[in-house]
């Protein structure tokens, strides 16, 4: 079952989706440190929903309706305020972000977090996923749930670790070019609101997990 696990969760990490995509575009746009530092953000946020899963909280979340429907819209509402900040930045946005490299890492660590628990469809993930690969008898279900998000943890890391790599390439080879730059900034913004449209038109329902 552990490796049916992280087979599943490998193939999960490469398949494109809004985390992975917006990583590239971020990563792409502003360079590695600011990919790492939403990475971190992403990890703990899915730390986060191990941990209430584990203990029962996530489904409790799914079941009521109105809870579920809050965080959607809180989401969103994030997004689009993500994506006017973008818009309103200028194209040299990244050199000023590297002269405040503590506050940019804040900024971005947040993102993370925010973007993955203000999403209900990572709520109905790791509630529909995680139990189908319980492999023992003898550890309880909360120890279980919590090595399996350890394992998902560390395949994401390193899986979304590469696209940094090769997103950051991209960023140092072609973050000077004035066209690059405008393409990246509205590449970044066309993600964050297609990331928001999958969170608004989501349904608390298993055909909508990805």
């Amino acid at each position: 079952m552990l490796f049916s696990f992280i087979f599943s969760s490998f193939l999960l990490a490469l398949s494109p989706g809004p985390d992975n995509l917006y990583l590239t575009a971020l990563t792409s746009k502003s360079g590695k440190f600011s990919g790492i530092s939403f990475l971190i953000g992403l990890l703990i946020g899915c730390l986060i929903h191990t941990i209430l899963l584990a203990f029962g909280l996530n489904t409790l979340i799914i079941q009521n309706e109105m809870i579920f429907e809050f965080i959607k819209y809180i989401g969103v509402a994030y997004l689009i305020f993500l994506s006017y900040g973008v818009y309103k930045s200028e194209n040299s946005y990244d050199k000023f972000e590297d002269y405040k490299p503590t506050e940019n890492f804040f900024r971005n660590l947040k993102k993370g977090i925010f973007m993955n628990l203000f999403n209900p469809k990572v709520f109905l993930f790791f509630a529909l996923f995680f139990p189908n690969f319980l492999f023992s008898e003898i550890l309880s279900f909360k120890v279980q749930i919590l090595i399996l998000g350890l394992l998902f943890i560390l395949i994401t890391f390193i899986v979304f670790g590469l696209i940094i790599i090769f997103s950051d390439f991209v960023h140092r080879n072609f973050s000077k070019n004035k066209n690059f730059k405008i393409f990246a900034k509205y590449f970044n913004i066309s993600v964050l609101m297609l990331i928001a449209l999958l969170i608004f038109f989501s349904e608390n329902n298993i055909t909508l997990i990805y």
